[in-house]
């Protein structure tokens, strides 16, 4: 067990890094310019997008920053025009940031020109290593769909 734990350790802290930088965050760190957002706010607006309204707190823990800083980056996308803040309706004490038309098509595009860049990389593999590619990539996500419902 103790050389499952160990591999494991050692593989996350050696290869998600890579994979993190190589096909999310260079081009991440590019797309930023274009629309005048740092690298947590296109995240926050990637991930409303793609899960819709999301309390402050629930945010914070998704985006793992802190309520401060939180605030300040939901001030600026809302003086942007990217989100609103609303009060929720069923717990007045919390709000819920909620996307708009402008930062849909800023967290569309991005996620567009994302694909097509890692589909660029992607296709120099070979078709017999795209498919171990897809075959490790559904085996962890079934082991960690596993381990969320423990």
């Amino acid at each position: 067990m103790k050389g499952i734990v160990s591999n494991t350790i050692g593989f996350i802290s050696k290869t998600f890094p890579t994979l993190y930088s190589s096909f999310y965050l260079d081009y991440l760190k590019q797309y930023c310019s274009i629309y005048d957002v740092n690298k947590t706010q296109l995240r926050a607006l990637v991930f409303v997008n793609n899960n819709g309204p999301i309390s402050m707190t629930d945010l914070c823990a998704k985006l793992n920053i802190e309520k401060g800083s939180l605030t300040s980056m939901v001030d600026d996308l809302t003086d942007k025009g990217y989100v609103v803040r609303d009060k929720d309706i069923s717990d007045r004490r919390k709000y819920l940031i909620t996307i708009t038309e402008s930062g849909k098509n800023v967290a569309s595009d991005f996620m567009n020109k994302l694909s097509n860049s890692l589909e660029e990389k992607l296709f120099k593999l070979t078709e017999e290593e795209q498919d171990k590619y897809m075959e490790a990539i559904g085996t962890l996500q079934a082991i960690l769909s596993k381990q969320e419902l423990s």
